[in-house]
Order: structure tokens, then sequence, then C-alpha cells
């Protein structure tokens, strides 16, 4: 198996690179000559041998940069949606935060950049994906996206046809080291010292020569034939996987269909031209390094892959050999002489003769001629300018370039009467000359995102906190496959391995511009009171200034609509309704202990008047009979004070308790509402399935 397994990597990385050579060579000469490399060798040598300038003026250069820095302005952005009945939207937020901390935490914005430069430039870059466990003494594994800084290490299916690789059946991922650092790393493994000795046929000198070897990561997908069965509980499973039937009869199920299929699984192996150093499974379904692909034309049944560099290559080297040209021309035009009768510089000779190197600020000179004649003063003969035909033809090299290219910076026109308008329409002109760039790198990262999505519930597959990251940019952690006990038994709380998702890209503008935009949009109905009321916490959490966030908070504090929790599983409506409902209780409450005090001060007043009739009756009446009256009557008026204060208390308690079960109807009722409506819909799907 082994040896299969070499001779099957062999064959593949001649056949790959056969297949690539010309992209490949075309694309290194591309590479060469936007960094610089842009003089044929033979004119190059026999310009230096004459003295001559050979300059390069690398305009094409800062327009490759153009394109690839306006990717990084608006990056495409990876969003799950879910696609079946089993998953949710709330764990489908959950698994987009938890693609955004992949990416955060592997940094792979540098991924993206790199392979997108490359592609711009020489028509094609890589990224991949790997696990890998997050510590030395942890058995947890994460999820990575790594760059690929030298896409020439890669060999590519050649029958893959897709813009996003997806498609793919092989690949491999080969480095060459040096055999001292080979026995270090592979102890006991064959370094190729005894390669070249081997037997006719066994040759392939691009994996070993005399101080290198070549090791390849090696991927292929291996496609096995199987019978798929479909249960009577409508779950599709394999066959070979199928407990026995007795085991299936004992809990009422049973096989109601099968077809013929196959098995997919992605294979690993690390290898050399002699040994099998590692191999393994992959978990996923997916070979894990994504392409980004510039420019394809199929040409005579020929991919050919290029991107800007590769027509831009004329244009730029006219603006080389024009521009050399102009400055061979003036360096080379004869310094400003003097004319002068002969004569007139007798006894100033060293004077004139530094007249063009010195800044002396007399010159001397006779005047008469030799012949003792009078001579008008010296005059000085301006140079020739460079031709004109060399300036136009510089300009017209760098016209041809931007036309090329497709790109055109409306700030560089000749000022005039242009609009506004007309500038912004040129800017998208030039935009959607070289979108198909951006789009193919949307479509790469939309793979990455599947790929992801493929590998999280078997990476991330038990209970444990996980870092997500929001569309602002901010952490949160949660628990993901958190088992939890209710009345309804044993739960998973967000349950990343059920459910099937798919993933939609999010492009344009990033988080930062639409905040901006968000903020522009909503001052003017800062000035409405109401209004502010309403949106005042969300402008000043959009804003950007020291103490902002604190201002957001304390607005939210006294803004019910704010305090809704996007975490619960009751719809924001109703937690809307929940909080309308409680604060208008809290009213009624506060009504009511309003109403209350008002109605013991009545009573403390009413209080305090017989008291002063009782002390003026005191005054008149004297006697002791006549006091105990007196004090019998204020014991009665007490208990009948004592009695309306207990009715009136009794009366406050049933009249809140009524209006508590009021709002507990009002509630039960909308969530009643809104889960017929939800079955209701869920029906209307499953009839439409099945029409």
């Amino acid at each position: 198996m082994s040896e299969a397994l070499i001779q099957e990597a062999q064959e593949f990385l001649t056949m790959s690179s056969e297949a690539d050579s010309y992209n490949r060579a075309m694309a290194v000469n591309d590479l060469k000559f936007v960094n610089g490399d842009q003089w044929p060798a033979d004119l190059n040598s026999k310009r230096e041998a004459d003295s001559r300038p050979c300059l390069v003026i690398n305009k094409l250069d800062g327009f490759c940069r153009q394109v690839s820095n306006q990717q990084r302005q608006q990056r495409p952005r990876i969003k799950v949606h879910p696609t079946n009945t089993q998953a949710t939207k709330k764990i489908a937020d959950v698994i987009t935060g938890l693609c955004r901390h992949i990416e955060v935490n592997s940094n792979a914005d540098s991924a993206y950049d790199t392979a997108f430069d490359l592609a711009v430039k020489s028509g094609w870059g890589y990224w991949r994906v790997n696990t890998d466990y997050v510590r030395e003494d942890s058995f947890d594994q994460e999820i990575y996206i790594d760059a690929i800084d030298n896409p020439f290490t890669v060999y590519w299916d050649p029958n893959s046809t897709l813009p996003d690789g997806s498609d793919a059946d092989k690949c491999m991922v080969t480095d060459v080291i040096s055999k001292e650092r080979f026995r270090r790393e592979y102890p006991g493994f064959d370094d190729g010292s005894n390669f070249s000795h081997r037997g006719t046929g066994d040759t392939s000198p691009e994996w070993v020569t005399k101080e290198d070897i070549r090791i390849a990561e090696y991927f292929y997908i291996q496609r096995t034939k199987a019978k798929l069965v479909m249960l009577s509980t409508k779950e599709a499973v394999w066959k070979d996987e199928l407990p026995p039937n007795e085991l299936l009869a004992s809990y009422g199920i049973s096989i109601v269909g099968e077809r013929d299929s196959w098995k997919r699984k992605v294979k690993w192996a690390k290898v050399t031209a002699m040994d099998v150093l590692e191999e393994r499974d992959w978990a996923g379904r997916f070979i894990p390094i994504v392409p980004v692909y510039g420019n394809i034309a199929v040409i005579e049944g020929k991919r050919h892959k290029f991107g800007m560099v590769r027509f831009g290559k004329d244009p730029q080297r006219m603006i080389n050999y024009w521009e050399s040209a102009a400055t061979e021309s003036i360096a080379l035009a004869p310094k400003a002489k003097w004319v002068m009768a002969e004569g007139q510089d007798e006894g100033h000779e060293t004077e004139w003769n530094r007249a063009n190197m010195t800044s002396a600020q007399t010159l001397r000179y006779k005047q008469t001629d030799i012949n003792g004649q009078p001579a008008p003063p010296p005059e000085r003969l301006q140079p020739e300018p460079p031709p004109v035909g060399i300036l136009q033809a510089l300009q017209t090299a760098t016209g041809n370039l931007r036309d090329v290219l497709g790109v055109v910076d409306p700030a560089q026109r000749i000022a005039g009467n242009v609009s506004g308008k007309a500038l912004n329409a040129e800017k998208q002109q030039s935009d959607n000359s070289t979108f198909h760039f951006y789009d193919n790198l949307t479509r790469s990262i939309q793979h990455t995102g599947r790929i992801i999505l493929d590998l999280i519930p078997k990476i991330y597959d038990e209970e444990r906190v996980m870092r997500i990251i929001g569309d602002d940019g901010r952490p949160d952690l949660i628990t993901i496959n958190e088992q939890k006990t209710t009345a309804e038994g044993q739960v998973i709380e967000n349950n990343v391995k059920v459910g099937e998702y798919d993933v939609v890209m999010d492009t344009g503008p990033g988080y930062n511009s639409k905040r901006i935009e968000a903020v522009e949009a909503m001052a003017p109905l800062m000035a409405e009171p109401e209004i502010m009321k309403i949106i005042g916490d969300l402008y000043f959490r959009n804003s950007d200034f020291p103490g902002a966030e604190v201002i957001a908070d304390r607005l939210a504090a006294m803004n019910p609509l704010s305090q809704i929790d996007e975490k619960s599983d009751v719809p924001p409506q109703a937690q809307m309704m929940i909080k309308q409902l409680q604060q208008q209780l809290q009213q009624v409450q506060q009504q009511l202990q309003a109403a209350g005090m008002e109605i013991k001060y009545k009573a403390n007043l009413e209080q305090m008047k017989q008291d002063n009739e009782t002390k003026r009756e005191l005054m008149r009446v004297t006697g002791k009979a006549h006091d105990t009256e007196t004090w019998a009557k204020q014991d009665s008026q007490e208990a009948q004070m004592n009695d309306a204060t207990k009715r009136f208390d009794t009366e406050t308690k049933a009249h809140s308790a009524m209006t508590v079960e009021e709002i507990k109807g009002h509630i039960a009722l909308l969530l009643a509402k809104i889960n017929e409506r939800a079955a209701k819909e869920a029906e209307q799907q499953t009839e439409e399935r099945a029409i």
C-alpha cells in the first residue's frame, strides 16, 4: 500500500506540473516583472555596456496595489444561515460568531490578503484550513486558516474547473528541506542518500537532490461504493453501519428504501519519494486547500491563468523605455555655451572655462576683439529641449497602461468643469473593470466557510466555553453543546452538532463604515425629543469619541426597548410587549401607592381636626366622668380609622392581583398566537416541500 501511494503521489506531481507548466512559467515572469525585473536581459546588458540608462518607473505595481488595498477596505464576511428544520437562527448566529473567532484567532486576514495579492499579480494564490491542539497540554482542538506564501509549492488537480476549487479530488503541498534537517525531524526514514542508485524507471530528480529532499503533503479523495438505506424515521444511514435488524425491530424501526451511492472520504499523507512518513483521514469532506483565481481563459482546451500584470507588461516597458530615452536625451544634451569674439576672454580664460561649473557673481570680458575692434558682450546659447515626440510617446504609454488595466484615477484628471457625479461614475467604472478579482475572492472565502461548517461538529463536539465575535467585533463567551436538565428531560443548549447550515457572504462596506453612515443618518433625528428617547442610545453607541459608550449605557437604562435579550428564545416583538406591560403595571402600582398616600394624608388631617376639637371640648368640660367619655370617643374613632385603612389595603391588593393576572393572560395569549403562526408556517413549508 505504501509503495502504491508513493507511486500515485509521484505521478500526480508530474501530471500537475506538466499540465500547469505554462501558467507557472508565465506567473514567475509576471512576479519578477512587477517587482522590478522589467528589462530583457540581453538589452539590459547591452545598454549597461554602453553606459546607457535602464530606468524602471514601476507604475504597474501601483495599479496592482490600488486593487489589493481596495479589497482590504471591504472584506467579504462569512454569515451562516439555517437550511432545515433542525437548524435555528440562534445557532446560526452562534456558528457565525465561531467563524469570526476562527478568522481572528488564526489571523485569516493575512492569508486572504496574500492570496488575493498573488491572484491580482500572477493569476492565482492559495490558503489552507488546518486543525491543531490549542496547547501542548490540551486535548481541545481549534480550526485555523493559514497563509500559503509561495503558490508554486501547491500542485492543484488539473481536472478542477470550479472557481472556488471545491471540485478538486487531489492536491499536493510540497516543501524542500535539507537532508540534515530531514534526518533530525524524521529519524529512521530514508533520506534519499542512495536514491540515485535505484532501478530504471524509478526516477524523480525533483524529489531528491544531492543536498535536499522534497516532502509532500498529499490530499486525495477516496470514493467507495456503498448502499444507502432510508429508515422509517426518515433518516438516511449507510447499510454497513446499521445495527442488527432485531435491534431495529425492537425500537419499531424498519427500512423503507435503499439505493446505490458512494462514500466520500478525504485522505491525507505526508510522503517522500521513498517512504510514507504519516498517514490519516482528514476530518472534513473537502480538501482544505482553497485557491483564489484572477483571470481564467480556456484556449484550445487548456486553462490559462493570469492577473493584471500579464497584459500590462508592454505599456510598462514603453514607459521605462521612453523615460530612459528622455533622461538620456537631457543628460547627453550639451551644456549652455557662450559665444564671444576672439580675444574677449584674454586674461580671464579660467573664469570662462569654469562658467558652467561655478556660481561666480561676475564674469569679466574685454570689449574689443583680438584685432582691437569693438565687440558686443558674450551671448549664451540655450541647448535644445528634449524631443517633443519622446514626451508624447511617454504620455501615450501611460494612457495605454491605464486602458489595459482598466484602472482610472479620477483625482488625476486635468482640472476643469467636471461634476462630482461624473467623477464618481468614472470611479465606479474603474471598480467594475476589476470587480472580478473581488468576486473570485468572495467565492473562495464562501468555500472556506463551508469547510469550517463541515469541521465544526467534528472539532467542537464536546461541551466547552468558546469565544464568539459579533458584527461589531465585540467578543462574547458562550458555552456550546451545554447539557441541561429541564422539566422535559436532558436537553443540549447551543448544540452545533445538529442541523444543516449554509454560508451566505456578506459583502460591501465594513462595520466601521456602516457605523459612521448610521451616525450621519441619525444625527438630524436627534433634534426630536421623542425620537431621542427611542434611539438615543444607538446614536451614541455608534459614535466614536471618549465617553460615548457611557452615555449610551445611561440612556439604555431608561429605555425599555434597549433591554431586549437577543439571545432569548422569546421573539423580540413579544419581549417588547412584555416590557411595555411591565412598565404599565409599574405605573399602575405607582398610582395606587400615590392614592394610598393621599388617603392616609387626608385621614391624618381629619385626625388632627378631631384632636383639636377634643382639646377644645376638654377646655370647656371639666370633670372626671366627662374626661372618660371623651377618651372613649377617641378610641372609637381610632378603631373606625383602622377599619377604613384595612379595607383600603385589601381593595388595593385585590386590584393589583387582578391587573397582574390580566397581564399574564395577555402574555400567554400572545405567545400562543406566535406558536400557532410558527406551526402554520412550518406546516406550509412541509406542504410546499411535499409538492
